[in-house]
């Protein structure tokens, strides 16, 4: 497919063990915004592009995160008895979450068949993101909990859809040799966006605004973003999708790809031991440790501030690193046995200090694993460059799925072994998980 690109030069991306298109007879740049050239990685990476996609990433994580927060949990007290509430607020959150799951990677193969004179991204980051604040307006208006429902579902169908596309430009507008600095300063957005998301809620003593505020701050800096990049253009129309190519939307052959395939499982389990700690802190604190209910979200806010700042700090770092050196898989194991070593600190421990140091350890691990697992990624993607958005949501399931399987499995491994059991079986399936990205071909 013809592809017009901001790079003046462009190269084959390597594939990992995967069908590749080398390019050659670079295209010259035009007089005009874009410039046609064949399929490939641009050679240099624009300034505007390494300042701006980070700050858009972590407006829309701020404007997604508000609500997921505090704005659910508040609009739905509003709403509902004492009684009901929890259950009101686990049927929007866990439909919410089931909604993000599958519109990541779905509207990422709708942005890589999108042939707008405007680009393959760009539609779907505006779009995104505008559909996104306008569901924001109408959760913080709802009355009963089917208006929350609906409005969260639609902001998370269309945060998501802006989020898969956003992520999509990575490949597209950076060339290889920098690809694990600009993932690591990715990998920091959604601290940011957190933290950001925490700050503007505190501000605000009603949904309506906990919601609005960081939806309109977030959407402002997306499109801003996304007027002042210039986006691949697709010139050839793809055939219609059908039922089998949606479905398609969801994964990859592993056995065509079986670079990807083995970066998949390892995102996968990583993820998976990392939830197992992440998920349960609360109860280890109250049940484990015998701290007072009243004092755990206080705990809590420590050990998420210390970690949020380890993977600030490595984020940044690791890609840098990672791109210095040449050499992924091997930051990937590092980072991912730092993240376990911190859950291993946290099963072992029996005051509440050692806990925060263990939550540092794993904060330091999962944001150098963070951006260079993107970059590793990135690196993998087939030369053809047209499933980029469409591949990147498939493995935006493999960190998200640990977060709905993770429940399932930690019941029994807590009766039988209590927390650490969970917290120490997290740790090894993790373990397993870095080792297998050493089954990866073609990527160093």
């Amino acid at each position: 497919m013809a592809i017009k690109t901001i790079s003046e030069d462009s190269a084959g991306l390597p594939a990992g063990g995967t069908p590749s298109n080398t390019v050659s007879n670079p295209s010259t740049a035009s007089t005009s915004s874009t410039s046609t050239v064949p399929a490939g990685a641009p050679i240099r990476t624009p300034r505007a592009y390494v300042i701006g996609m980070p700050i858009a990433s972590a407006g829309l994580w701020m404007a997604v995160l508000a609500p997921a927060l505090v704005v659910l949990a508040i609009k739905v007290s509003e709403i509902t008895t004492p009684e009901t509430r929890a259950g009101a607020l686990s049927l929007v959150a866990g439909v919410g979450a089931l909604i993000a799951l599958l519109a990541n990677p779905f509207f990422g193969r709708l942005s890589d068949r999108t042939t707008s004179r405007f680009g393959m991204r760009k539609p779907w980051i505006v779009g995104g993101s505008l559909a996104g604040l306008a569901s924001l307006v109408l959760l913080g208006s709802a009355t009963n909990v089917t208006g929350v429902l609906v409005a969260w579902v639609l902001a998370q169908l269309s945060f998501n859809a802006a989020l898969a596309a956003l992520v999509a430009t990575l490949p597209d507008q950076t060339a290889p040799t920098e690809r694990g600095r600009l993932s690591g300063l990715i990998g920091m957005t959604l601290p940011v966006g957190l933290v950001a998301a925490a700050f503007f809620a505190q501000l605000f003593d009603n949904a309506f605004q906990m919601a609005v505020v960081p939806g309109m701050v977030g959407t402002a800096v997306t499109l801003v973003f996304a007027f002042t990049f210039k986006d691949r253009v697709l010139t050839e129309k793809p055939a219609p999708l059908n039922l089998r190519e949606i479905a398609g939307s969801f994964y990859f052959n592993p056995r065509t790809y079986p670079g990807l395939g083995w970066a998949w499982f390892t995102k996968f389990l990583v993820y998976m031991g990392y939830c197992a700690g992440l998920l349960y802190l609360p109860y280890f604190f109250a049940d484990h440790l015998h701290v007072a209910e009243t004092a755990v979200p206080g705990l809590v806010f420590q050990a998420t501030l210390v970690s949020s700042a380890g993977t600030v700090v490595t984020s940044i770092g690791g890609g840098w690193i990672s791109d210095r050196i040449g050499k992924r898989k091997a930051m990937v194991i590092a980072s991912a046995i730092i993240m376990m070593a911190g859950l291993m600190v946290i099963a072992t421990s029996s005051t509440t200090d050692q806990v925060l140091l263990g939550q540092a350890l794993a904060g330091l691990g999962l944001g150098c694993f963070g951006a260079v697992d993107v970059a590793l990624i990135a690196d993998l993607l087939p030369g053809s460059q047209s499933e980029n958005a469409k591949t990147f949501g498939v493995f935006n399931i493999a960190q998200a799925l640990p977060q709905s399987l993770v429940p399932a499995i930690a019941f029994p491994v807590i009766t039988l072994g209590g927390y650490p059991a969970l917290f120490i079986g997290g740790a090894v399936v993790g373990i397993i998980g870095a080792v297998l990205v050493t089954r990866i071909k073609g990527v160093k």
